[in-house]
């Protein structure tokens, strides 16, 4: 509650000072935040497809080691790559 009266009154005061500069401090506001929500949107998605190629190597990699000696015996080497 004590946010919100000292966002009010120091935009009433701001305002009544140099209007023009309280209109670019909204815009300016407004702009950052649209911008953090499509880029951090996007890496959202792109940190997920990260991880989840990750958990597919490690994977993969522990699935040949277990089945190292099987893979050797029957010369699977480019069937595993």
């Amino acid at each position: 509650l004590r946010c919100i009266i000292d966002l009010v009154s120091f935009s009433i005061i701001l305002i009544s000072i140099y209007p023009r500069l309280f209109g670019a401090l909204i815009g300016y506001a407004t702009a950052g935040t649209c911008i953090s929500y499509f880029v951090g949107r996007r890496l959202i998605q792109l940190n997920f497809t990260q991880l989840q190629r990750e958990a597919d190597l490690r994977f993969a990699l522990v699935r040949v080691r277990e089945c190292a000696e099987s893979i050797a015996f029957y010369r699977g080497e480019r069937r595993e790559k």
